[in-house]
């Protein structure tokens, strides 16, 4: 398991304007980050995400979300079928 209690790095601060940022991790919210930043971040955000989960994980988390709009959820369902 890769997940981390370590804080995200803050070129993902963006993403989580809604909420109080300093504390998030993956340990306690990663179906919420993983859902955040496979809908809204970039090349970069995605693989720093592949680097610190479990690709089983950010897979369950899309299939089981209903916080994905339909087109990223699609697009990721296709991804993961793919793999």
């Amino acid at each position: 398991m890769r997940t981390s209690s370590r804080k995200l790095p803050s070129s993902l601060k963006k993403y989580f304007w809604d909420c109080d940022f300093d504390s998030l991790t993956l340990e306690k919210y990663g179906k919420f980050i993983v859902e955040r930043i496979l809908s809204y971040g970039n090349l970069h955000d995605i693989k720093w995400l592949f680097a610190h989960m479990e690709e089983n994980q950010i897979r369950d988390t899309v299939l089981a979300s209903r916080r994905l709009d339909k087109k990223t959820l699609n697009y990721w369902k296709t991804f993961f079928e793919k793999g």
